[in-house]
């Protein structure tokens, strides 16, 4: 083995024995990925863990563009005026929108309701990645559009829910 293979084993073996690279394989819109384009995705991102309350970001502030994958625990998302209208687990995103608009303002709060660990992508380390290594680029661009439709999904699903409460409370 030359040494480019000894570093490239050292670094799957590296990847591959990280717990949290564990869970976030397990995670749904993971179960799709082949182990070496999983493992190059999960390289992207960094970790970060907040304590229960700790607030990520409020409504109306302005963003700093990073997209965040919740790995292990709840976050609660909050409207302008403190009303909390959604929990988030583990498998989903928050900050996909204000990632993706760089010019757009958060739309809520979020805090972490018990101890939280996220892995993070900044939308400039993304844009360095879409340069200098345009396959792991588009890789990720493949993996934000599953982030975005299953985020659409559940956002189709809790709508077609609300329309049927309100239903049933006019009859």
């Amino acid at each position: 083995m030359n040494r480019r293979e000894n570093l490239l084993h050292a670094f799957e073996a590296s990847i591959v024995s990280d717990p949290l690279y564990s869970r976030f394989r397990s995670l749904p819109v993971c179960q799709e990925l082949a182990e070496r384009e999983s493992m190059l995705l999960y390289s992207c991102f960094d970790m970060r863990s907040c304590a229960a309350g700790e607030v990520i970001y409020r409504a109306h502030t302005e963003s700093d563009n990073t997209m965040y994958l919740i790995l292990h625990g709840r976050v609660a998302v909050s409207s302008p005026n403190q009303d909390t209208y959604t929990h988030l687990k583990a498998g989903d995103v928050f900050g996909l929108f204000s990632f993706l608009d760089s010019e757009r303002l958060h739309s809520a709060t979020v805090s972490a309701e018990a101890d939280l660990t996220l892995l993070s992508i900044n939308r400039s380390y993304f844009n360095v990645i879409t340069l200098e290594d345009p396959t792991l680029g588009n890789q990720m661009l493949r993996f934000m559009f599953r982030l975005l439709t299953r985020m659409a999904l559940k956002l189709e699903s809790e709508y077609a829910a609300m329309h049927e409460f309100a239903l049933a409370r006019r009859n």
